[in-house]
């Protein structure tokens, strides 16, 4: 089975795509599918850590972001991933406009958003940065059953 290449994307990289990178990875081992996880953001931050509500929320899960650090999405990690998975249609918008051609790679993950789970369909993946706990965990709970359906599709 091959490596599957998977980049996590949102707007900061210090919200969504590292909690959804942290997930993934349990996931994809848990599922024996061998996978290289990374994250990044459309705006470029660099070297800042994950929110401190996104550290938590997924420390609850048993899973570790206090070493996580920023980064962009650049063209090199792009062009090698499988799979670019966005939390937003401007995600898909603004990396498609920068290069049409990875169209075909991105997976727009609030897509698989169980239909029968509560405020189905949802229309993006919402950003909590800024918010409390409570938020974090409710992005990071629809994050995982995102992923779940997704990674079980593969």
């Amino acid at each position: 089975m091959a490596t599957r290449r998977v980049v996590f994307v949102c707007s900061g990289n210090i919200c969504r795509s590292p909690m959804a990178a942290v997930i993934g990875k349990d996931l994809f081992a848990k599922h024996g599918k061998p996978a290289v996880i990374i994250s990044g953001g459309t705006l470029e931050l660099i070297g800042k850590r994950a929110a401190s509500n996104a550290i938590a929320a997924v420390q609850e899960l048993g899973l570790d972001l206090s070493s996580h650090r920023s980064q962009g999405t650049n063209p090199a990690l792009l062009q090698m991933a499988d799979d670019i998975v966005v939390m937003a249609p401007r995600h898909t918008a603004e990396l498609t406009a920068k290069a049409p051609r990875l169209g075909a790679k991105i997976v727009e993950l609030w897509r698989f958003y169980p239909a029968d789970a509560p405020g189905a369909p949802l229309t993006q993946i919402e950003d909590p940065v800024g918010q409390d706990l409570q938020t974090f965990r409710e992005s990071r709970d629809i994050i995982l059953a995102c992923l779940e359906d997704w990674i079980q599709s593969l």
